[in-house]
């Protein structure tokens, strides 16, 4: 079931992105999986590696892993980065960021901050959740066990 939903929504990204103004479909995909995946994967594989959630998916239980790791990715990536897109949003609508030449952080709608047309903010957002989540790992691994 997983496994044609993500064939399913991979169709339709595509064929949205092909119809899309800009026709910069590689930069939005890029985007997506850099903003969408990659914190929520990095995540996975420092605390969560050994994640078995399905069983009877398929047959193979090396998919079945592979397939629990992309859902719990993505969804960590959504829990971490939209409320920080939030604090961002909110932050600098209050006031920060304003400087003689206009908002130095660019002004970055809710719906742009997944795709590849984002400022360099969502790329500021991703590092910052990656660097905080290996500076745990890094300060767990250092901690003596008691």
């Amino acid at each position: 079931m997983w496994a044609g939903v993500g064939i399913f929504s991979l169709v339709v990204i595509v064929a949205l992105s092909l119809f899309s103004s800009t026709g910069l479909v590689f930069k939005d995909l890029f985007g997506l999986v850099v903003v969408l995946i990659l914190p929520g994967y990095t995540i996975v594989k420092l605390f969560f590696d050994q994640l078995e959630i399905s069983e009877n998916l398929t047959k193979n239980p090396t998919i079945n892993r592979a397939v629990d790791k992309l859902i719990v990715s993505l969804g960590l990536s959504i829990a971490s980065i939209i409320p920080l897109n939030f604090i961002w949003n909110y932050l600098l609508t209050m006031g920060g960021g304003e400087g003689a030449e206009g908002n130095i952080w660019g002004n970055v709608e809710e719906e742009m901050i997944y795709s590849g047309s984002a400022s360099w903010r969502a790329l500021f957002t991703v590092i910052l959740v990656i660097g905080v989540a290996v500076g745990i790992k890094l300060y767990r691994l250092k901690t003596p066990k008691t």
